[in-house]
C-alpha cells in the first residue's frame, strides 16, 4: 500500500491535470471552460490515503476493547454511473454483540458488500472536490440479497456514511502551481496577467463510467490594443540572445521529457515518442535556419510538439508500467492547458522561458534537477540506447600522427572508429584541386566503404537490402556535401557547415543529433562523421522505411532509398513525401536531386561524384 506522503505527492501531480484532454472553448464572452477528465483511479488513491489506510487497503471503522463489536471495510472499487454519480463498492466484515462480564454475549457476524452512491461537488471558492453520500445498499455475499437486520444496517450506515463523505480530492497544491505557471507564461506586459492566473477556479465535478470530470474555468481579458502586434523586423541583439536562451531551454526540456517518458514505455510507444523527439529537433533546426524568428518561436515549437504528444500519451498513459501513468496524465494535462488557452484566447499569448519550463517539468517530476533540464551537448549513452544506436563510434589516431601535420589541431585524439586511421589522417584538411581529384575521391570512397563495412558487421541491415544500403550511403554523402568534409573559405580551411548547423561529409545536424554524437568530432573528424551518417541511415532505413513497408507500396525496393533519404533530410514525418503529390516544390526538387544521384551511383559508381566538381 502507498504511504500517505507518496499519495499526496502523486495527488499533487495528478491535480496538475488542470488540463487533461483539454477541449477548451469560449462559453461566455471571455470565460474559458477547461474540462478536466481524471481516471477514477485518482478517487481510489484518495480513498486509500484518507480512509483505507490499513494493510492491504483496509479501513477499520470500529473496534472495541473486547473485540465484541468491529467493522472493517476492504477491497474498495470505484465506478462512474450514467447519471453522473460515483458508485463505491467495498467488502464489509461486521461483528456486533453485547459485552457483559468480560464476555461477548449474543455475537452476530455478517460479511458482504456495501454499495454507496456519491455525488461529486465543489463548494464555491474551494480548491477541493468533495463527495456527498446520496444512497447506499447492503449486499449479502452469500445470498446476493439486500436483506440485513435493521439494527445492524443502521449501525453500519452510521459508521460508513460520514467516513466516505469526508473523503476529498485536494487540488490546492496543484492549482497553486498551475496559477503560478500561467502567470509566468503570460506576457510580462499584460497588465491583467495576475488576474488571469488567479481566476483559474474549480466550478464543479461529475462522474461517468471510467472518469471523473472536474470543471474548471479561467477568465481571459479582451485584446489589449497593440499588445500582440505581429513583428516582421529583424530581431535586436538582445532579442537574439533571448531567442538563443529560449530555444536551448526548450530543447533541453523536450529532450528530458521524451527521454523520461520513453525509458519505461513499451517498445511501440517508445518508438513513437522518439519519432516525436527527432521531429521536434528537425523543427528546431528549421526555426534556427529561418531569417526571421518572430517574437516567440519557442511557443510555436511547443504547440507543435504538444499537438502530437497529448493524444499519444492520453491513449497510452495507463499502459505505461508502474504508477507513473497517473503522473504522466497530470503532466500532459498541464501542457494541454497552455495549448487550450492558446486556442481559446490567442490574444493572451504565452511565453516559455527556462523558469516556466522548469515549473512545467516539476508538475511531472517534482524532484527533477536544473542539471537534468539544462541544454547540453555531451553524448548521452542512454539516449543512444533508446534510439537503438550502438555504442558511440570513435576514432583513434596514432600518437605521432595526432601530434604532427598542419591540421593536427583539427583531430580529436579521444575518439576511435573502425574507419582507417591512415585515411582519416590523409583526408583531414584536404580540399582537392582538379589535378588530385581522382586520388581524393578514391580515398573518400575507401573511407565510406569502411563505414559501410562496419554496418555490415553490425548486422542490422538485412542482407537482401545491403547493396541498396551501400548506394544509399554514397549517394547521401554526394547529395549532402559532394563528398567533402572541408572547404577553403576566406583563406582558411574549415569544416563544411550549412546555415542550419549541419556539418561535414554527411551534413549531420548538430541540433538534431546533439547528445547522440560528439559535435566537435562531427566537424573535425571525417571518419567519425562518416560513421555517424552511416548509423543514422541504417536507423532510418531499417526502423522506418523497411519497417513501414515503403518497398511494398509500388513494389520497387529502391523506394526504400528514397524514403530513407526523405527522413534523413526532413525527419520522421517526411517518410512518404517522395511519393506524395502534395509535397511542396522545394522538397520535390531535393528528392529528385537525390534520386538522380542514387541512380548515377548505382550505374557508374564513385566516378559519378566528379559531376559535383564541374569540368575536370
Amino acid at each position: 500500500m502507498r504511504k500517505p506522503s507518496q499519495t499526496l505527492r502523486q495527488c499533487h501531480a495528478l491535480c496538475g491535470i488542470l488540463l487533461a484532454l483539454l477541449c477548451a472553448r469560449n462559453v461566455v464572452a471571455e470565460e474559458i471552460q477547461l474540462p478536466l477528465e481524471l481516471d477514477l483511479a485518482i478517487v481510489e488513491e484518495a480513498l486509500a490515503a484518507q480512509l483505507f489506510t490499513g494493510e492491504d487497503r483496509t479501513a477499520q471503522l470500529f473496534h472495541d476493547a473486547q473485540s465484541c463489536n468491529a467493522l472493517t471495510l476492504s477491497e474498495p472499487r470505484v465506478e462512474g454511473t450514467e447519471d453522473g454519480q460515483l458508485r463505491i463498492t467495498s467488502r464489509v466484515d461486521a461483528k456486533i454483540g453485547w459485552p457483559l462480564a468480560g464476555r461477548c454475549r449474543m455475537p452476530m457476524a455478517w460479511s458482504g458488500s456495501i454499495e454507496t452512491l456519491e455525488q461529486a461537488l465543489v463548494l464555491p471558492g474551494s480548491d477541493r472536490v468533495s463527495f456527498r453520500v446520496t444512497d447506499s445498499n447492503m449486499l449479502s455475499a452469500a445470498e446476493g440479497s439486500r436483506k440485513l437486520p435493521g439494527m445492524l444496517w443502521d449501525w453500519i450506515k452510521d459508521q460508513v456514511h460520514p467516513r466516505l463523505g469526508a473523503v476529498t480530492i485536494d487540488f490546492t497544491p496543484a492549482l497553486t502551481e498551475l496559477r503560478s505557471l500561467l502567470h509566468d507564461a503570460l506576457p510580462a506586459e499584460l497588465d491583467e496577467r495576475a488576474a488571469v492566473a488567479s481566476s483559474l477556479q474549480l466550478r464543479g465535478a461529475d462522474a461517468k463510467p471510467g472518469t471523473l470530470t472536474v470543471h474548471m474555468s479561467i477568465l481571459a481579458p479582451s485584446l489589449p490594443p497593440g499588445l500582440l502586434a505581429i513583428h516582421t523586423d529583424t530581431l535586436t541583439e538582445a532579442e537574439l540572445a533571448a531567442w538563443d536562451a529560449a530555444w536551448q531551454a526548450w530543447d533541453g526540456f523536450a529532450t528530458w521529457l521524451i527521454k523520461d517518458l520513453a525509458a519505461p514505455a513499451d517498445p511501440e510507444l517508445r518508438a513513437e515518442l522518439l519519432d516525436l523527439l527527432l521531429d521536434a529537433r528537425y523543427e528546431l533546426r528549421e526555426a534556427l535556419a529561418a531569417d526571421n524568428h518572430g517574437r516567440d518561436p519557442v511557443r510555436s515549437l511547443f504547440l507543435s510538439t504538444w499537438s502530437r504528444l497529448a493524444p499519444l500519451l492520453r491513449s497510452n498513459t495507463l499502459a505505461i508500467p508502474g504508477s507513473r501513468g497517473l503522473e504522466l496524465a497530470a503532466f500532459v494535462s498541464a501542457g494541454n492547458a497552455l495549448q487550450a488557452l492558446d486556442i481559446a484566447a490567442p490574444q493572451l499569448g504565452f511565453t516559455l522561458d527556462s523558469a516556466t519550463l522548469r515549473r512545467l517539468a516539476r508538475l511531472l517530476a517534482p524532484s527533477v534537477s536544473d542539471d537534468e533540464l539544462a541544454y547540453s551537448t555531451r553524448v548521452d549513452p542512454a539516449l543512444r540506447e533508446l534510439l537503438g544506436l550502438p555504442p558511440e563510434p570513435e576514432i583513434e589516431l596514432p600518437e605521432e600522427a595526432a601530434a604532427s601535420g598542419p591540421f593536427a589541431w583539427l583531430i580529436p585524439s579521444a575518439h576511435a572508429s573502425s574507419a582507417s586511421k591512415n585515411l582519416v589522417q590523409l583526408l583531414t584538411g584536404w580540399v582537392p584541386a582538379n589535378d588530385d581529384l581522382d586520388r581524393y575521391l578514391l580515398a573518400m570512397e575507401q573511407l565510406l566503404d569502411e563505414s559501410i563495412a562496419a554496418e555490415r558487421a553490425r548486422g542490422k541491415v538485412p542482407a537482401e537490402f545491403f547493396p541498396l544500403y551501400q548506394d544509399l550511403v554514397r549517394a547521401t554523402a554526394w547529395q549532402e556535401s559532394c563528398w567533402r568534409q572541408f572547404i577553403q573559405q576566406d583563406g582558411e580551411i574549415k569544416p563544411i557547415r550549412s546555415s542550419a548547423g549541419s556539418v561535414g561529409l554527411m551534413q549531420i545536424n548538430q541540433h538534431v543529433w546533439r547528445n547522440l554524437y560528439d559535435l566537435d568530432a562531427l566537424k573535425n573528424n571525417v571518419g567519425y562523421n562518416a560513421r555517424a551518417g552511416s548509423e543514422i541511415l541504417t536507423h532510418y532505413l531499417v526502423d522506418y522505411a523497411i519497417k513501414r513497408g515503403e518497398h511494398t507500396v509500388s513494389g520497387n525496393a529502391d523506394d526504400l532509398a528514397r524514403a530513407t533519404y526523405a527522413v534523413y533530410n526532413g525527419g520522421p514525418r517526411h517518410l512518404t513525401r517522395y511519393r506524395k503529390t502534395t509535397t511542396n516544390a522545394y522538397l520535390r526538387g531535393v528528392d529528385e536531386a537525390f534520386w538522380k544521384k542514387y541512380q548515377a551511383i548505382r550505374a557508374d559508381g564513385a566516378s559519378a561524384v566528379k559531376q559535383c566538381y564541374g569540368d575536370t
